[in-house]
């Protein structure tokens, strides 16, 4: 069975009847032997609810439904099927990109102000999802006039992997980094770090919080 992530994850997007269709179709494809608890758990619907979707895509001929006996079931979904789902992809991932232009319009104008100050190094504190949505962004960046050096965290299990081909260092490394800044791209820990780093007389004035300013 081809693993696929619940919808139920996703923080910032309500699972509206176009979404989940689509998970479903995507799933079924690769998985035409699951069951209606799996896709309820997909889609995050109770399973009486996955049959009323089944039905749809059904009458729809979206799908078809291969009674292997009387409690195994097989989805098949059709051509027409895959082009829905083509569909549906396509103008969901239209939205994400529009979703993507704006995080990139702001993290690019965080960087110009770095850049203005005249910060080259950047040292980025937090190697979380913030963090690595930077390190995508600044793959974009034409003519960059900034460059990150590397990425700083207290979880021993991050430092053993790269993010994004950039190394996580623990405190203790940041002196062996030549840099001009730390930026705090943690958005929970963001005052406990700024902490950490006053305790080993970090200098203030080379500490910029991403979420503060």
């Amino acid at each position: 069975m081809t693993p696929i992530n619940s919808i139920n994850n996703m923080v910032y997007f309500t699972a509206t009847t176009r979404l989940k269709e689509l998970t479903l179709l995507q799933f079924i494809e690769n998985n035409s032997n699951t069951t209606q608890k799996e896709m309820a758990r997909i889609i995050g619907a109770a399973p009486s609810m996955v049959n009323v979707y089944l039905d749809n895509l059904e009458d729809n001929n979206y799908l078809v439904r291969e009674y292997i006996s009387q409690k195994k079931v097989n989805y098949k979904i059709t051509k027409e099927g895959i082009k829905r789902k083509n569909y549906l992809l396509i103008t969901h991932l239209h939205e994400l990109l529009k979703l993507y232009r704006l995080a990139k319009e702001n993290v690019e104008k965080f960087l110009r102000k770095l850049e203005d100050k005249g910060y080259r190094k950047i040292l980025l504190y937090g190697a979380g999802e913030v963090a690595e949505t930077i390190l995508e962004i600044v793959k974009d960046r034409s003519n960059p006039k900034s460059d990150i050096v590397a990425l700083i965290d207290d979880d021993s299990y991050k430092q053993i992997n790269d993010i994004a081909g950039y190394k996580v260092i623990s405190r203790e490394e940041i002196k062996n980094y030549a840099h001009d800044v730390i930026v705090v791209t943690s958005y929970t820990y963001e005052d406990e770090i700024k902490e950490k780093l006053d305790e080993v007389g970090y200098p203030k004035d080379k500490v910029i919080r991403f979420f503060s300013g």
